[in-house]
């Protein structure tokens, strides 16, 4: 024979909040109590007739109704602030009638209203105290008119009553100090809470950031922007890049390599693409979309231009990434191929109510990609659109026109070299490589703290080439690369590397501050 055991439910732990309200109560109940406590101790010492057992009755009976009609309020969801409120006022009046048939003796009658008309003062102020003394005062009257106004002389006040009195008051008082301790530490549990709460929503929503481009994550957060399905017609400038040959390259590396090297990579792109104000669309294996425009834009000539400037930033830093590389044994020469178009597309978000991409769509964005594809390796291509936009700040080469995929007509295109001296970017890097030796500078990124290391390895090195000393240096910093190897290092090629250091160093010590 079997027998199934019913576990009992466990019931829903309490918050702080909810504690507090509940003490709350409790103490209001404990109000009647001391009061129906004296209106029995008079009728002990044959004070009032026994008829006033129905006020005893009605003390007891009176906040277990109102506890019963917040419960029913709260559990059907309703606001309970007016309910609140309205009781307040009903209790004072409540007590104001127990003071008539306590024939308003003195201290019994001065106890009662302390207690309500503090609990009216903590709870909700000013005006809801003033409204309790004339509720109170109400109360009073009313019940004083029914008893004829009766009033019991103080010297004909028992002692035992008036003791009783203060002793229901003491009790009081102590209660609602112990309630008002508990409600301190429930309220500092409440705010613990909260800041766990919101601890959690921070870095639930910079984990989410890390999946959409920051410009539409934060225009979200602000407000300014709905995740609701919507497209809008934009002039933009798309910026498409990849690594040349790299399906080739990532079934010759070791995973572990290729997926640090891509990792390091695209790090370094958007990096470089949020500092430049670009929104990064996304990443299709080693291929990166970004454009210039949308969710925030500084008109089409400087989004232009800030994305060529980081097209040829990214070319600068893959300088550096690759004599990275080569030092960790990745011989491959990988270098990255861009393109760039400005045109009208369609940008939003794509998709259903439950799923949705922010993209762009339209045949420049498409021109873009193809421009990608007909570029050379280490090279920017733009159109001709994006070229009217910058051609007063960025050097530009004319390549003639191009045919490419999915359009009829041939494309004209250029390659864009760098800024202009005149354009006001400042040049950050110092580039050089041939046979034995690689320099690679970004002075942007060089850290104080490594100025000097780097200034003093750029003077031994020259110093030792100069005396023909065998120099073997493979040193790499934040923004800084440096590769010597004098016996491969050709004898015309000697003064030039000195040269070239010398001029490096003078730029490192003057644009880095220390």
């Amino acid at each position: 024979m079997t027998f199934i055991t019913k576990k009992k439910s466990r019931r829903p732990q309490l918050g702080p909040m909810e504690r507090a309200r509940r003490q709350a109560n409790y103490i209001r109940l404990l109000a009647f109590l001391v009061a129906a406590m004296i209106l029995i101790a008079g009728l002990n010492l044959n004070l009032f007739p026994e008829l006033y057992m129905l006020g005893v009755a009605g003390l007891l009976i009176y906040p277990m109704s109102a506890q019963g009609l917040l419960f029913l309020f709260d559990k059907q969801d309703r606001p309970t602030k007016m309910v609140h409120q309205l009781l307040m006022q009903a209790d004072a009046m409540v007590i104001g009638l127990v003071c008539a048939l306590l024939h308003f003796s003195l201290v019994p009658a001065m106890v009662l209203l302390i207690i309500v008309h503090a609990n009216a003062v903590s709870s909700g102020g000013l005006k809801p105290w003033l409204m309790n003394i004339l509720m109170t005062g109400v109360g009073a009257l009313l019940m004083g008119w029914v008893l004829d106004f009766k009033v019991l002389p103080p010297q004909q006040t028992p002692v035992l009553l008036s003791v009783i009195s203060m002793l229901g008051l003491g009790i009081y008082v102590g209660a609602s100090s112990a309630f008002a301790r508990l409600q301190a530490r429930y309220l500092q549990q409440a705010q613990e809470l909260v800041r766990h709460q919101q601890k959690q929503a921070v870095d639930m929503s910079r984990k989410l950031a890390k999946y959409l481009p920051p410009q539409v994550w934060g225009s979200i957060f602000s407000g300014k922007r709905d995740a609701k399905l919507g497209t809008q017609r934009k002039r933009l400038t798309v910026f498409f890049s990849d690594i040349k040959g790299f399906s080739a390259i990532s079934e010759e590396l070791p995973l572990a390599t290729l997926t640090k090297m891509l990792n390091t990579y695209l790090s370094e792109m958007t990096r470089i693409a949020l500092r430049h104000g670009g929104t990064i669309d996304k990443f299709i294996g080693d291929a990166v979309m970004v454009f210039f425009g949308d969710p925030k834009s500084a008109g089409a000539q400087e989004d232009a231009y800030r994305c060529v400037l980081m097209a040829i930033e990214m070319q600068e830093q893959m300088k550096l990434l690759r004599q990275r590389w080569a030092h960790e044994g990745i011989e491959h020469k990988l270098e990255i191929r861009i393109g760039i178009n400005t045109g009208y597309a369609t940008v939003g978000n794509f998709g259903t109510d439950s799923r949705m991409d922010y993209t762009i769509l339209g045949t420049d964005v498409n021109l873009a990609s193809r421009l990608e594809s007909a570029c050379r390796p280490g090279g920017v291509l733009i159109s001709e659109a994006t070229q009217e936009l910058v051609k007063d700040r960025i050097q530009c080469r004319n390549m003639g026109d191009i045919q490419v995929k999915g359009f009829n007509r041939p494309i004209p295109v250029f390659e864009a070299l760098g800024a202009k001296r005149d354009s006001g970017a400042k040049n950050r890097y110092v580039s050089a490589q041939t046979a034995g030796f690689g320099m690679h500078i970004d002075l942007e990124r060089i850290r104080n703290f490594d100025k000097n290391t780097i200034l003093r390895t750029l003077a031994h090195c020259a110093t030792d080439l100069k005396q023909d000393k065998l120099v073997e240096v493979d040193y790499e910093s934040e923004g800084f690369s440096l590769h010597v190897e004098s016996h491969t290092l050709k004898k015309r090629d000697r003064e030039k590397v000195i040269e070239m250091m010398g001029r490096a160093a003078k730029k490192v010590q003057t644009e880095v501050r220390v």
